[in-house]
């Protein structure tokens, strides 16, 4: 997997373009994983993607898939249900019957086609779709071996995902993440056309999620003009590309969101599925849109804009 040098972060270049165009003093620690901004005797930070601008209580409610859940739920907010389940070692919180048999029923009652997903996971690490016992049991045993809390939420025919980025209640940006796809021309296999479409991450993604299909194998040689999905999940770090877009329905659908955990920056992702559904899937207190600009560099301007916003407010400049 291909990762970003803490130096090469478009946030850490955009952070040193708005301390210079406000005079901001800004100092970096451990790597440029931590800044620390200081005008007028005020100092704040921000640590990887999170600002300090939002209440810790907050930060901890978005990075726990089920606690936002729950309140959202709470709100009478549409959500992607996300039901806890607590690691086997934690005996003394999960009882001596254990998980396995909640686990089996939830499986069962949600037309044995669920995904599995760490508490606190983001970028789709660590998620999986399973749609046997056997794939349940293999799941389950995975992320239980790394985690000490997963989630499992009812499989979503999901016709597209949308993220907005919001700051006090207003959306900065907004776009949707289109499935990453290849185009077959009618003389190359699928992991040929594979490996030319893709590279690095996204790459080694998109060929772990091929490899489960059951109709397609790589060496197929599918028809000219012919459209195939390279993978079921829309995170842009794995080869999904964004479309900005405005649609005042999912605004204020983010902004509800938001607004129902007291959250002031963040980013918040969408699905709208095929039956035209919306429900907010998760609520990201890390503002990251590392990948977003890396795909679309034009747009440099608009995401400087909303930091620097963020940044003179969480300074009070």
């Amino acid at each position: 997997m291909t990762t970003i040098p803490n130096n090469k972060r478009n946030l850490v270049r955009i952070m040193y373009d708005i301390a210079k165009d406000h005079t901001i003093d800004i100092t970096s620690f451990s790597f440029d994983w931590i800044l620390k901004l200081s005008k007028n005797g005020i100092h704040k930070h921000i640590f990887g993607y999170n600002f300090e601008i939002n209440s810790s209580t907050a930060k901890m409610i978005a990075g726990d898939k089920s606690a936002a859940s729950d309140l959202l739920k709470a709100a009478n907010i549409t959500t992607v249900e996300h039901t806890l389940f607590l690691n086997p070692s934690m005996e003394k919180y999960v009882g001596s019957f254990g998980n396995w048999e909640q686990i089996l029923a939830y499986f069962h009652d949600n037309n044995q086609h669920i995904v599995c997903k760490p508490v606190d996971g983001t970028g789709g690490n660590g998620v999986l779709m399973v749609a046997t016992v056997t794939e349940l049991e293999q799941a389950i045993h995975t992320l239980f071996s790394k985690h000490r809390s997963i989630c499992l939420s009812p499989f979503y025919d999901i016709k597209k995902e949308y993220r907005a980025v919001i700051l006090d209640g207003n959306v900065q940006l907004l776009y949707q993440k289109n499935i990453p796809f290849i185009e077959a021309d009618g003389s190359k296999t699928i992991l040929e056309l594979l490996q030319s479409t893709f590279s690095g991450e996204a790459l080694d993604s998109v060929i772990g999620s091929f490899s489960k299909k059951k109709d397609l194998s790589f060496s197929d040689i599918p028809p000219k003009g012919k459209i195939i999905e390279a993978n079921w999940k829309s995170n842009l770090g794995e080869g999904a590309q964004a479309e900005i877009l405005e649609n005042e329905a999912i605004e204020n659908l983010a902004i509800k969101a938001a607004n129902a955990i007291n959250i002031r920056f963040c980013s918040v992702d969408i699905i709208e599925t095929t039956s035209g559904e919306f429900y907010v899937m998760e609520i990201n207190s890390g503002v990251m849109i590392e990948h977003f600009l890396n795909s679309n560099p034009q747009e440099y301007d608009r995401i400087k804009a909303i930091y620097e916003k963020a940044v003179l407010r969480m300074l009070e400049v």
